[in-house]
């Protein structure tokens, strides 16, 4: 009759929750979006700059390349310099070198003969003085000697700093090649510069080396597999000394990104006028990360905090129309819980009716005809001393059933009220036990008493609390015979402002079935013949008078507990033991 308020008040908060999932999932979803697009947006804007930066580094390069391309050519046109090879004493050309190489700002000029010795120089006056040395490995002389012009990078072999040499063949009157003269540009003012910059950049040459870098620990490592003869090649002009070209850790992870040294960087590259140079400008792909970052943070505040506010609104106006609605339907379930008890009650009272007016029928119509079987057979027994015959056990077996179950029935025939008094549960117990005494002897039952407490009152009839341990006793007894087993423990104990009455057994426990199965008239698990199912009933219904409640369980090493509880009498405190 209640079921779908019921299912109402539990799918509601359901409801609820699901919407709040729903609203947190979809932020989330939103923060989510929120984070890649802006990393995806600063990310853009990094590359563009990284294009920017990178064409001011490519001019910077191709600026210092192009300064000084014209002067070998007419120095090479000068006679001066030709007569210097047909002369034994460079010593003219020597002071014009040194000057030109001062007014040019290079670090040096100088003039070599066909077998790469030098004959003049700019530094002649210098520690590391070119005069006299021989250059004939560097690959730049070995261009001008075939008569074209030579552009190569390496590291001085004289001074061991690294320079950009420019070289152009001198021939005579006849075009013949005399000798080459090459000028030298310092690149270490322009890696000076990049190292103290806060930027990361670098120019490779076509063999994939780096030959210039704001990272000084990048220098001379190469970005690819150097093939052996390339090796040999780089070792034999002696291009970087005896620097390793030991390789860099580079990844490509995009068309502009890219992994050095385990770091991230937002890539850009383009080529330089010289020397087939890449130069690659590096731009840490963690401010885009920070950037992104700090903007979802103060956006996605701003988005939980609207969305925070909003819920807030909705459940404040879900909450006041669920309280209008709520002690509505706390009435309705009140309501409906009473009528469902009161049906129930009506429907026990009726039964309990129909009972006793049966039971006032059996009662009275078979009360004289059991007790007068009863004094036939007394009569007959006595004409026979001392000799009791099968058939005379059977029917006195016979009258006792007939006279339990009219004490049973009895029951519903009195009056509901009847003297209420102090009554010591000690005392009703040992009342009890009397009346069963027999049985349990008979039954052969280890009875164990465990009265924990002795002073223990409540208000009630003794005969008929006493009637209640009876029923306990004896529906223990029961099953202790069906399941052949021989303990049988009572006890008595208090707790919580409750008196405790506990029978407790090791027979055949009450199964799959509950106390309010066990407590209709009439249910019984016995053979026919043994009892009507109705001492749970009559027990249930004197506890219901006394203001008390019936408990039953199985016990978890077998058997049953049957527990009576009831709200205890407080004595004065002079009686208190």
């Amino acid at each position: 009759m209640n079921l779908p308020t019921q299912i109402e008040t539990f799918e509601r908060p359901k409801g609820r929750r699901s919407v709040v999932v729903i609203l947190i999932a979809m932020t989330l979803v939103a923060v989510c979006l929120l984070f890649f697009i802006s990393l995806s947006y600063f990310k853009s804007l990094d590359r563009e700059a990284a294009e920017t930066q990178l064409s001011l580094y490519q001019r910077s390069l191709n600026d210092t390349f192009d300064r000084h391309q014209h002067l070998p050519f007419v120095l090479a046109q000068d006679a001066v310099v030709l007569g210097a090879l047909n002369s034994s004493d460079p010593a003219v050309l020597n002071e014009r070198l040194a000057s030109v190489a001062s007014a040019a700002n290079l670090e040096a000029i100088y003039l070599m003969d066909t077998h790469g010795s030098v004959v003049s120089a700019s530094n002649y006056n210098q520690p590391q003085s070119f005069v006299g040395q021989n250059y004939g490995f560097r690959p730049y002389f070995k261009e001008a000697l075939s008569g074209r012009r030579g552009n190569y990078f390496g590291v001085g072999a004289t001074t061991g700093r690294p320079g950009y040499f420019v070289s152009e063949p001198v021939r005579d009157a006849q075009g013949t090649v005399r000798g080459i003269v090459t000028i030298k540009l310092d690149m270490s003012e322009l890696q000076l510069s990049w190292e103290d910059g806060v930027e990361d950049v670098m120019a490779i040459n076509k063999d994939g080396i780096v030959v210039l870098a704001s990272n000084r620990k990048w220098l001379y490592k190469s970005t690819k597999n150097l093939a052996p003869e390339k090796v040999e090649e780089i070792i034999e002009s002696k291009q970087f000394r005896s620097v390793s070209t030991e390789p860099l850790l580079w990844k490509n992870e995009g068309e502009n990104s890219v992994d050095i040294e385990g770091k991230s960087y937002i890539h850009a590259e383009t080529k330089a006028d010289h020397l087939d140079w890449q130069v690659h400008y590096l731009l840490s792909d963690g401010r885009a990360l920070e950037r992104a970052l700090l903007t979802t943070v103060v956006f996605g505040s701003a988005i939980f905090l609207l969305m925070g506010i909003a819920a807030y609104l909705r459940s404040i106006r879900i909450q006041a129309a669920l309280n209008s609605s709520q002690s509505d339907r706390a009435l309705l379930l009140k309501t409906n819980g009473e009528l469902e008890m009161a049906h129930a009650e009506l429907a026990q009272s009726s039964k309990l009716a129909a009972l006793g007016q049966l039971s006032a029928s059996v009662v009275h119509e078979l009360g004289q005809p059991i007790s007068a079987f009863r004094n036939y057979l007394a009569a007959e027994e006595m004409s026979i001393p001392n000799k009791t015959t099968p058939t005379m056990k059977k029917l006195n077996g016979v009258v006792d059933r007939m006279e339990n179950i009219t004490k049973q029935l009895r029951f519903f025939t009195k009056p509901g009220g009847q003297k209420v008094e102090k009554v010591n549960l000690s005392e009703v117990i040992s009342g009890a036990l009397d009346l069963v005494q027999h049985d349990i002897e008979l039954a052969k039952v280890n009875l164990k008493l465990e009265p924990k407490s002795q002073n223990v009152t409540v208000f009630g009839n003794r005969l008929r609390l006493e009637q209640v341990v009876v029923n306990l006793i004896k529906n223990s007894l029961s099953s202790l015979h069906e399941a052949a087993a021989d303990r049988l423990f009572i006890s008595l104990d208090e707790t919580n402002q409750e008196a405790v009455v506990s029978v407790r057994d090791n027979g055949l426990g009450i199964g799959d079935r509950d106390l309010k199965q066990l407590q209709e008239p009439f249910h019984t698990t016995r053979a026919s013949g043994d009892g009507m199912g109705l001492g749970l009933s009559i027990s249930a219904a004197i506890i219901k008078e006394h203001n008390g409640r019936f408990s039953a369980a199985n016990v978890s090493d077998g058997g049953a507990i049957f527990q009576v509880h009831l709200p205890i009498a407080e004595l004065p405190d002079g009686d208190k033991k």
